[in-house]
């Protein structure tokens, strides 16, 4: 994990006149080429980005050659079909989102606009708060670590801060096909929350886009990162080297922490008025502008979280110890720490042919194409194999998950 460096960065100079005349330089050009790319033209938003390009490039952070000044799309002039193209695809909707290279190490980030306001305000301060080296480096603390924040001069008026975190992929990509894959996705979202909860934070919004997996490891000489933005495009990880969560550990984050709260302690801990949430518990559904406890509706909201991905025949056994995190009276759900417990003695209940079981698909699912069907019987069959050849335990006593232990063979 790279080091921590919370503070912003600001280069000095660079007067207020200097930078309106670059940013007035960079629109212009993006206007003048924009007819040339159309139907897959810079957005109002990625027109943002690009005239923030160079001072990013000053700042150690390299954009996709779509956001250089006088871009043009790569298949102009070319019998290239543009949606083959990896610079045709935009940011879509995550506006405030833009994924880049850190310069010094290669390194894929995501940046984030920030504002200190209602709606985001909370996130940067509890970020701050875990990627302290006093509790970053503690195994189960799953909160997605800050590297940094920068501002750029002249930009106020759409944004404070620019927030650095790795460059992560949903939790589910790619797909869990091997029963223990999907199992140490659980316990580490279980020990995850149990850790937050430990220090008085409650998330506020998880639901499965917000539990992100380091691809890190899996893609040992990178990926694309425009593929955390449109999974569809396939394409551009073609020939990419990927190992899998057998061969290497894989650690799983929180990420997105506007609806988020904190306390100074246990005790401090009171009711507190919903934000914005994917999931709302039934005590939220009953009165939406009441209070609630935000440590028990994160109970509920990850049991939900869960059980789409244990709603696969293969997993249903699991389905009778995680059901009281979906308790209507939040009182009888379980804690974070307790429901983490009584998991992780479950797991020990879990023989080796129901961790090796392929994982199939229920009709929640939608239609699978044939060409899926036989890329996931490749892949489990090479899971298969990977599990009689690499040490994993069947079930764990410590963090960070079962995959990265190597106490015993599946």
């Amino acid at each position: 994990m790279s080091s921590i460096n919370a503070a912003n960065d600001v280069l000095p100079g660079d007067p207020e006149g200097e930078q309106s005349n670059q940013s007035d330089r960079a629109s212009e050009a993006a206007s003048s080429t924009n007819h040339v790319n159309d139907p897959y033209s810079l957005t109002t938003a990625e027109k943002n980005w690009a005239d923030m390009q160079k001072d990013l490039e000053k700042r150690g952070y390299m954009l996709r050659r779509r956001y250089h000044l006088g871009w043009v799309g790569s298949w102009v002039g070319t019998r290239k079909r543009p949606e083959r193209c990896e610079d045709s695809i935009p940011i879509t909707k995550h506006l405030i989102l833009m994924d880049a290279v850190r310069m010094s190490d290669n390194r894929g980030v995501l940046l984030k606009l920030w504002n200190n306001n209602e709606q985001d305000g909370k996130e940067l301060p509890i970020l701050q708060y875990f990627s302290d080296p006093a509790r970053s480096s503690d195994p189960n603390n799953h909160c997605v670590p800050l590297l940094g924040t920068l501002t750029i001069p002249g930009r106020s008026d759409l944004f404070e801060c620019i927030i650095v975190e790795p460059l992560l992929r949903r939790g589910q990509e790619p797909p869990y096909l091997i029963a223990a894959e999907a199992m140490d996705f659980i316990l580490q979202a279980l020990e995850g929350l149990a850790y937050m909860h430990s220090h008085n934070v409650a998330h506020g919004d998880i639901h499965g886009g917000n539990i992100m997996i380091d691809p890190t490891n899996l893609y040992p000489n990178g990926f694309n990162g425009v593929v955390t933005f449109d999974l569809r495009r396939r394409f551009s990880e073609k020939g990419v080297k990927r190992l899998t969560r057998l061969e290497v550990p894989v650690k799983y984050y929180y990420i997105d922490f506007g609806s988020s709260v904190q306390f100074s302690s246990e005790s401090e801990r009171k009711p507190v008025r919903l934000t914005a949430a994917v999931y709302l518990p039934p005590e939220v559904k009953k009165d939406v502008d009441g209070f609630y406890d935000p440590f028990r509706a994160d109970v509920y909201s990850l049991g939900l979280t869960i059980m789409r991905e244990i709603l696969r025949p293969e997993l249903r056994f699991l389905i009778p110890p995680l059901k009281p995190m979906l308790q209507d009276n939040p009182d009888d759900r379980p804690t974070a720490q307790e429901m983490t417990d009584i998991f992780k003695e479950t797991l020990k209940l879990v023989t080796k042919q129901q961790m090796r079981r392929r994982l199939t698909w229920t009709k929640e699912a939608g239609k699978l194409t044939i060409r899926f069907h036989a890329w996931c019987w490749k892949e489990y069959s090479k899971l298969l194999w990977q599990s009689y050849r690499h040490y994993v335990a069947s079930y764990v006593t410590s963090s960070p998950g079962l995959l990265s232990s190597s106490e015993a063979k599946l």
